[in-house]
This record gives C-alpha cells, structure tokens and sequence, in this order.
C-alpha cells in the first residue's frame, strides 16, 4: 500500500479487508442447518454478526469515546504482541491442533 492511496485503492482494500471471513461464513451456515425454532435461529444470527463486527468495531468506538487510554492500550498491546508473538504463534496453532485432533477422534465414535 501506499501512504495516500487513491480513493478507488481505499475502496478496494476496504471491500477485501471487511468480507465475512470463512470462521464467520461457518457459523451462519451452522446457525442456519440447525433444527431450531425461528426465534432461536434468529437470535443466534445476531449474537454471530455481533461477535464479528464488535472485533472491527470496538477499538474504533473505543477511540471515540476515550481516545487517549484507546492509544494507549492498544500500544501497550502492540508492545506485548511484537515480544511475545513467536512464542505465542506456535502455542495456538498447537492449541488448535490438539483441538481439531479431539473433534476428529470423538467424531470417529
């Protein structure tokens, strides 16, 4: 990317950044295959678009509200993360291993 984009360049990456991505297109198909009742169904549709969009959302009305403790915050995270990424990365994935091999072991019962 470039320091000023063109306003189209901005749209596009816009676009791209904010598709469902495939965790939120999973929930919504699994909301939506399940046996519920309407209401149920329906309240589960909000609680996942909820949940995705308060991850884009939040900092930024975080930001409006108090913008100098939202700075703040958000470097002091910033901070953590570029310390303990490296360590952090191989954790999940193997947390996500274990997590997936445990869901493929009891599916197979």
């Amino acid at each position: 990317m470039t320091a000023q984009p063109r306003p189209l360049t901005a749209l596009a990456v816009g676009v791209v950044l904010f598709l469902p991505g495939v965790g939120f297109i999973a929930a919504v198909q699994a909301v939506a295959t399940a046996k519920a009742s309407l209401t149920a169904t329906a309240s589960a549709l909000v609680v996942v678009v909820v949940i995705d969009l308060a991850c884009a959302w939040l900092p930024l009305v975080l930001y409006l509200i108090i913008p100098d403790g939202t700075v703040r915050t958000l470097r002091t995270i910033n901070v953590w993360l570029k310390a303990h990424g490296r360590a952090l990365m191989p954790a999940a994935l193997c947390a996500v291993g274990i997590i997936l091999l445990i869901d493929g072991v009891t599916g197979l019962a």
